[in-house]
Formats: structure tokens, sequence, C-alpha cells
């Protein structure tokens, strides 16, 4: 069994709540990776390079004790 911990608590894998899987899909160069970025970490880079492929982030949420 493998835990996580989130902002000081511990949770077990298995206690997620729900899961949300979001695709993003647009032209080139519109900030689709930049978008992701500030969602997941916080971070906005003006200067990235194009992002060839896909790319995959996650960030887990609490909200009302629920993951």
């Amino acid at each position: 069994m493998r835990r996580e911990e989130d902002r000081g608590e511990e949770w077990e894998a298995e206690d997620i709540d729900y899961v949300f899987k979001i695709v993003v899909i647009g032209d080139s160069a519109v900030g689709k990776t930049q978008l992701l970025g500030r969602f997941t970490k916080d971070e906005f880079f003006l200067d990235s390079k194009s992002t060839i492929g896909v790319e995959f982030q996650t960030r887990t949420l609490v909200l009302n004790r629920k993951r």
C-alpha cells in the first residue's frame, strides 16, 4: 500500500474519492502546457519551448474532506 502526503496529512492511495481526467486540445502556441503547469504546479514560464507529443501532470485536491 502506497502512502501519499498532502499538506501534513497522510492519505492511503485507495482513499481517493473522485478521479477526473481532462484533455486539453487546441492550436499550437496558445498556452495549453502553460495552463496545465499553472494549475498543477503554480508555475508559468514565458520562455517555454513547444511541447512535442503529449504531456501528463497530476494534482490532488482536498475539498470538504474528499480527495
